[in-house]
């Protein structure tokens, strides 16, 4: 087939042209979770503290300090504010560095484009980004939050697989990393996996090349410290491999790295044996409810992208046998079982 001079694709390559030469890889900008050029999604729910946390890593980058343990290359970031109002932003800059006493020796590799109340959607504003971005040498352009811009259905597989190639195409033009943070979807999050967390379509933990995730941590009361609240953070990584959970305490405005027994603490959906033993005393009512609750959150999560879940993908999901989806099927007013796959009832009366 003859080539389309006009496409604008690269050509075709040959492995064995590359094997012995092959190309180097991208340096890491945050060692052992994201190389430079490359996308980074920070997930969690709110209370999380996690504008806080892409400002620290803004101040890491900048000033080549490790972000939760973290090291970081140093160079200059840009950080889009779409949320906070100018003042406000900017406070909560110098509440960073002067809180942990930080000197701000390359305070100037740090910009702020400060959006609130002028944000227009993505596709929009990627191209006025990349102008203001590019032959800045940024090393990172984080965007925050990223609710804010988007375009099309948030559940839409098709509608986020495009908004996501805006992301794609800022750091292909700027040669940055893009950095942004999206908030956990609604409900109790305890069933999920951690990649599913994040609210809308997969298409956001699959498009990454690095997706943390941040829980909340079951604290017992002997370890609980007033207006402290603690935390987990977990990887789904693709340039590397997974890395050990990392706990923190979020002490505002500042997250502390902190190391927690696993036998006193766990995040919500891994309780200790003391609080499944209080759980084990719930009602049947109680029971009940929470297993609507898991099959509802498994059904939501498997059908993200328009596919009606069957009760093999449910079982997988939520690691039982497909006997036990049936029979939690069975018990969920609002499911029902069709030739093997699990529908939406709608409601009567």
């Amino acid at each position: 087939m003859a080539k389309d001079k006009s496409d604008n694709l690269p050509d075709v390559e040959t492995l064995k042209s590359l094997f012995d030469e092959s190309p180097e890889l991208a340096p890491p900008l945050i060692d052992g979770v994201l190389r430079q050029g490359h996308k980074m999604l920070l997930a969690g729910p709110s209370k999380a503290g996690k504008s806080y946390a892409l400002i620290e890593l803004c101040i890491s980058i900048a000033e080549g300090q490790p972000w939760l343990g973290f090291p970081c290359t140093q160079g200059r970031v840009m950080y889009v504010n779409l949320e906070l109002d100018r003042a406000s932003c900017l406070h909560r800059f110098r509440d960073v560095y002067e809180v942990p006493g930080w000197l701000p020796k390359h305070i100037d590799c740090i910009d702020v484009w400060n959006l609130r109340g002028r944000s227009v959607p993505m596709d929009k504003l990627a191209p006025k980004l990349i102008c203001r971005a590019k032959n800045r040498e940024y090393k990172a352009i984080t965007v925050d939050p990223i609710y804010k811009v988007l375009t099309g259905n948030e559940n839409s597989a098709l509608d986020m697989g495009k908004f996501c190639n805006y992301f794609e195409q800022v750091a292909t033009e700027t040669d940055s990393s893009i950095i942004y943070c999206h908030h956990h979807s609604k409900g109790d999050q305890s069933w999920k996996r951690s990649a599913d967390r994040a609210s809308g379509s997969g298409v956001f933990a699959r498009d990454v090349d690095a997706l943390l995730d941040v829980t909340e941590l079951e604290l017992p009361p002997e370890r609980r410290k007033r207006g402290v609240t603690a935390w987990r953070v977990t990887g789904t990584l693709r340039e590397f491999k997974a890395f050990d959970p990392v706990d923190i305490w979020f002490n505002y405005p500042l997250h502390i790295v902190e190391h927690f027994d696993s036998k006193e603490v766990a995040p919500h959906h891994e309780l200790p044996a003391w609080r499944r033993a209080m759980n084990a005393r719930s009602s049947k009512e109680d029971k009940l409810r929470k297993r609507k609750h898991r099959l509802l959150a498994a059904y939501d999560v498997c059908s993200a992208d328009g596919k009606i879940p069957t009760v093999k993908v449910l079982a997988d999901y939520l690691g039982v046998s497909g006997q036990t989806i049936r029979n939690m099927v069975d018990e969920h007013p609002g499911l029902s079982r069709i030739s093997g796959k699990v529908v939406k009832v709608p409601p009567t009366g």
